[in-house]
């Protein structure tokens, strides 16, 4: 026999699914799903829980920092692909590394270091679990988790790669990209960076002449953002320094 409150929560899914297909009809209800499961399913495979969705106001934080929301697992991967770090060299920085899902990714591929930057220390909390929990799993040796404004984070200069998935916006992300500028400027280097934002939003890292766009790296099954790869004009930096 079915407990009661078994059989509550397969009506409420069952409602929520029919929602759903009313509002979105059934081939984007189907998308949507599949989406789920598949998050859930890669977060049950590496022991850890990233999913969800935490608004500034839950976290604390101020206007300009966007809602917690953990990406895709499959851009991840393009994304990591994309970076194609080497062990002894390259080591990454994930701005607004909320509950570690990227920083677990990062560090499944063969970097130096990985770095998460996040201002809330609940998501950090929760990293740190997570990070615990998918140890045996990991390649590069060394996960770190700095709690920290990102304003006043300055960019070690070994970073060679660094992820933005639209973490902040307005003057708490041209400080970052100043703070990134500025460390190029120290030790001017190869340097990837790539910043995934809602479509409709203008990309500022456009406008940054220390950057070179590379190319528009593929979504998965979100249609509503972008992801942009760059590359840091290196010979620029060696120009500007003094």
């Amino acid at each position: 026999m079915i407990p009661t409150f078994g059989l509550e929560i397969v009506a409420r899914k069952l409602g929520n699914l029919a929602a759903n297909i009313r509002r979105l009809g059934p081939r984007e209800a189907w998308r949507l799903y599949r989406y789920r499961l598949s998050e859930r399913y890669d977060d049950w495979r590496l022991g850890i829980r990233t999913t969800g969705l935490v608004t500034p106001r839950e976290l604390g934080h101020d206007a300009h920092c966007q809602p917690y929301e953990a990406i895709h697992y499959r851009c991840l991967d393009v994304i990591m692909d994309y970076f194609d770090p080497s062990p002894e060299l390259d080591v990454l920085l994930d701005y607004g590394s909320g509950m570690g899902r990227a920083v677990i990714v990062a560090a499944m591929r063969p970097f130096k270091r990985v770095i998460g930057v996040e201002l809330s220390s609940t998501l950090n909390q929760i990293a740190l679990d997570n990070i615990s929990r998918a140890r045996s799993k990991l390649v590069c040796p060394d996960v770190q988790i700095v709690t920290i404004d990102a304003t006043q984070y300055h960019v070690p200069t070994e970073v060679t790669s660094v992820f933005l998935f639209n973490p902040f916006n307005g003057p708490v992300l041209e400080a970052v990209q100043q703070q990134i500028r500025d460390s190029l400027r120290q030790k001017p280097r190869p340097l990837r960076l790539v910043y995934m934002h809602p479509a409709h939003q203008v990309n500022t890292f456009d406008q940054c002449d220390w950057l070179q766009r590379d190319r528009q790296l593929p979504t998965a099954d979100w249609d509503d953002v972008k992801m942009v790869g760059y590359q840091a004009v290196v010979e620029r930096m060696r120009a500007s320094t003094p």
